[in-house]
């Protein structure tokens, strides 16, 4: 009997040694253990972008720092790991690799080039991993993809805004309008919105004019809309080659108003450009640096901790979107509970209705069939002596 008793306990013990470590295998298979989440980040670190995209990294790193700091998520901390993509298409692809297989994580939040999470899509669905993209052009939340989530208006949605803005705000009378835009796949997105809204508006796009990401100099493509007269430009950019086109659209004396796309809508671009912003408006999702928001406020108050030298210059508005996309993520993981799996994170998110962003941006709705949680912009305007963008506008949609 007690032969049969210690064989019992053998096997007791046996087994639950085993479904032990396989509890642990599976959560470090998914990025999960008992002390850790990993969530890999996928940004332009050393490329033509990494003024827009290197401030959302840290300011992810800093927000799930600061939850680290006081306990993490159900006792587990959260590890972000970057990647850099130098904003081109195989890198994005590399780094993803790199994150899922080697390190395992749990979920990626993508800052990268259009083109490179467009590439992923299948992939995602194969390892049915959570992502949370910067990017928020229409295909990737329209019709709903189970795995992919944005914050903030669409592309189509800014442009959409935009016309709204000239011919059903401002009346604006056969305007002759342009378009600036980089031959990515963030640059035809653009380019389809345009089209959509010129064709509703019943009107004409005279120019269309590519501008690569990184360029210096926009000399032809700004004597070319001045040569058609264009009085109102849509630039659908980012922010070294918006200023560039801004710069040399002083320098040759072109007569014209320009709307930017989210992307370009940063101090930076206020800041670098000068007084060749002066006729410059843009369109964004998310509050400014110092705007005077709960949210916005408390954001200030854990990035200084850790980012002391920001007190130097103004961060652009990507740093807001940064760490409101962190605040997101960390609100689905609280949400999914200590039993963490991808599927609860997403049925987490897809439970937030009306979730109060404090200011940081329009509050967060999201659902089965809504991965977009907010349609919603401000227009600003430079202001260029304070190197700020000032708003002339609610939350609109």
């Amino acid at each position: 009997m007690c032969k049969y008793r210690f064989v019992m306990l053998l096997v007791v013990l046996v087994s639950s040694l085993f479904l032990l470590v396989s509890s642990v295998y599976a959560g470090e298979k998914d990025g999960v253990t008992g002390d850790t989440i990993k969530i890999g980040i996928i940004a332009d670190l050393t490329g033509p972008t990494v003024a827009l995209q290197i401030p959302a990294v840290n300011a992810m790193k800093s927000y799930f720092k600061n939850i680290n700091e006081k306990g993490g998520v159900f006792g587990r901390k959260i590890k972000a790991i970057a990647e850099d993509d130098r904003y081109t298409i195989p890198m994005h692809v590399s780094a993803f690799k790199k994150l899922a297989y080697r390190d395992k994580v749990f979920m990626i939040m993508e800052i990268g080039s259009t083109g490179g999470i467009l590439s992923l899509i299948p992939r995602f669905n194969k390892l049915k991993m959570p992502n949370f993209m910067t990017s928020t052009a229409k295909m990737f939340v329209k019709p709903t993809m189970p795995y992919h989530f944005t914050n903030g208006a669409a592309y189509e949605d800014e442009v959409r805004i935009i016309f709204n803005y000239l011919f059903n705000v401002l009346k604006v009378k056969n305007p002759k309008l342009g378009l600036v835009r980089p031959d990515t796949e963030h640059g035809k997105v653009g380019s389809r919105a345009t089209a959509k809204q010129v064709k509703r508006f019943g009107t004409k796009l005279l120019a269309e004019e590519i501008l690569a990401p990184g360029a210096m100099e926009a000399g032809s493509q700004v004597l070319n809309l001045r040569r058609q007269k264009i009085n109102y430009i849509i630039l659908h950019l980012t922010v070294a080659n918006s200023v560039a086109f801004l710069r040399d659209g002083k320098k040759y004396g072109i007569k014209a108003k320009f709307y930017g796309t989210k992307y370009t809508c940063t101090e930076t671009t206020v800041q670098m450009a000068g007084k060749a912003a002066k006729e410059f408006y843009a369109i964004n999702s998310f509050a400014s640096w110092y705007d005077d928001e709960p949210g916005v406020k408390e954001m200030r108050k854990v990035s200084l901790k850790y980012y002391p030298d920001l007190n130097k210059k103004i961060p652009p508005k990507i740093w807001t979107q940064g760490w409101a996309e962190a605040v997101i993520v960390h609100e689905g993981i609280k949400r999914a509970g200590k039993n963490l799996t991808r599927n609860g994170v997403i049925k987490a998110w897809e439970s937030m209705k009306n979730y109060n962003m404090k200011g940081l941006s329009a509050n967060a709705t999201f659902g089965p069939n809504k991965h977009q949680c907010s349609e919603h912009c401000k227009i600003y305007k430079a202001d260029i002596p304070n190197g700020k963008l000032a708003p002339i506008s609610d939350w609109i949609k």
